[in-house]
């Protein structure tokens, strides 16, 4: 068991994925200045209830970053944009699923947390074609999310990715964040998909 600690946000993030954040709280500044200080990350946690602003409840899974980037193009050092903002790039790495949370003296949520075990790469199968069009049909939709992707090489970065990008509720995004086999998730990806991307 190891305690980390935890941002929650309001959109997912998944193995593979380099999301932006614009940070101006306090606590998560300082959360950022540990990180870069001692070359280590936190975890990214889906919020339940709540909001980004003040105090959330998260599901139970969550995905631990590493921050890849940050104050790129800012012009302001320190990667201080306008108006305080801290802006860095952050990318999926370690899942985990939490145990038991806590309050640091300045709010910041802190997680015991378990790991979950490394997938295993697997090739895409031969018969995901479908799923290999409709999430490139999701990314040149997406692209105003700045969002960032590793090559799709393996059936674990294609789940991740349609994962990242379908229009999914929360309790779908934590379950499939979750499961351990990669064709698996894809199945049920493939089995959901046109009554996913109805609603």
């Amino acid at each position: 068991m190891q305690q980390i600690p935890l941002f929650p946000l309001s959109v997912p993030l998944y193995p593979g994925v380099t999301l932006p954040l614009r940070i101006f709280e306090q606590r998560y500044l300082h959360l950022v200045s540990e990180s870069l200080k001692t070359d280590s990350g936190f975890g990214i946690v889906l919020i339940r209830s709540g909001g980004e602003v003040g105090r959330a409840s998260v599901w139970p899974l969550g995905i631990y970053v590493d921050i890849v980037d940050w104050g790129q193009g800012q012009g302001q050092g320190q990667g201080q944009g306008e108006g305080g903002l801290l802006h860095v790039d952050v990318k999926g790495r370690r899942r985990f699923r939490i145990t038991r949370t806590t309050r640091a003296e300045d709010e910041l949520l802190l997680g015991d947390v378990a790991w979950l075990s490394e997938e295993e790469a697997k090739p895409i199968p031969a018969d995901c074609g479908d799923l290999v069009s409709v999430l490139e049909e999701l990314k040149d939709r997406a692209h105003k999310l700045s969002l960032k992707f590793e090559p799709v090489e393996s059936a674990g970065a294609l789940s991740w990715q349609l994962a990242q990008l379908l229009p999914l509720e929360d309790k779908v995004r934590s379950d499939l964040l979750g499961m351990e086999d990669p064709l698996a998730r894809l199945a049920t990806i493939a089995k959901n998909l046109d009554r996913w991307t109805r609603e």
